[in-house]
């Protein structure tokens, strides 16, 4: 079965006021999303796991540990889910501090129907996105760490345009040694020409470069 329908998204919504909270969910469950309520921040935090798919809709003003605070710990533990952060007390600073959090949304109480309904689907396409992004860098990571040391060597230097010579004359190898090398490097990456395995290793690059970004800042806010 399917990821998407054995673990369908949730709207987590988070909020001290109860008479709020429960209008919330009401309301986003006759929009017909699956949702899961929670009167404070530390109740949130012992229940999500980051493989639980979905989005975050959270309070800013709440005793003990604010909205901006709950967040700011759920992604210093490793989870991140597309937030909209909700207020009464909406103001210049809170907005850009929420922004810089990672939220995808600021929204002032009251807000209208349609208005949420359209941030909720942003926030949960979003986290899709990620997600997808995600599996694709663990399922090329897998095949990469299949190479030992001198298939990834060799590797570096088919990126870098060398011919088969060339690399023989590199590697202190012949070059029928670099072909059965490079059909063995083809092989465990599951690719079927030298274009393949340049997508794939670009793609692997470019999807590196946006985790470390993300987790620099992560770093930010520890």
């Amino acid at each position: 079965m399917p990821d998407h329908v054995a673990n369908p998204p949730n709207v987590f919504v988070v909020d001290d006021d109860k008479q709020f909270l429960d209008s919330l969910v009401v309301l986003l469950q006759t929009l017909e999303f699956h949702v899961r309520g929670f009167n404070s921040p530390s109740s949130f935090l012992n229940y999500y796991r980051a493989e639980m798919p979905g989005c975050l809709v959270l309070d800013v003003r709440m005793p003990r540990q604010n909205g901006l605070q709950m967040y700011e710990q759920l992604i210093r533990e490793g989870k991140r889910l597309p937030v909209i952060f909700i207020t009464a007390h909406a103001d210049v600073s809170t907005a850009v501090a929420a922004m810089k959090s990672g939220a995808s949304e600021f929204l002032e109480k009251p807000f209208d129907r349609e208005t949420l309904l359209k941030r909720v689907r942003k926030a949960l396409e979003l986290d899709a996105e990620s997600r997808l992004k995600n599996a694709r860098y663990a399922a090329i990571s897998k095949r990469i760490e299949l190479l030992n040391e001198r298939e990834r060597e060799t590797l570096v230097l088919i990126q870098g345009g060398e011919s088969n010579k060339s690399m023989a004359t590199r590697l202190f190898l012949t070059e029928r040694a670099v072909e059965m090398r490079r059909s063995t490097i083809m092989k465990k990456l599951q690719v079927r020409s030298v274009a393949e395995l340049l997508e794939l290793v670009t793609t692997h690059r470019i999807l590196t470069e946006q985790r470390h970004s993300t987790d620099d800042r992560r770093s930010e806010l520890g």
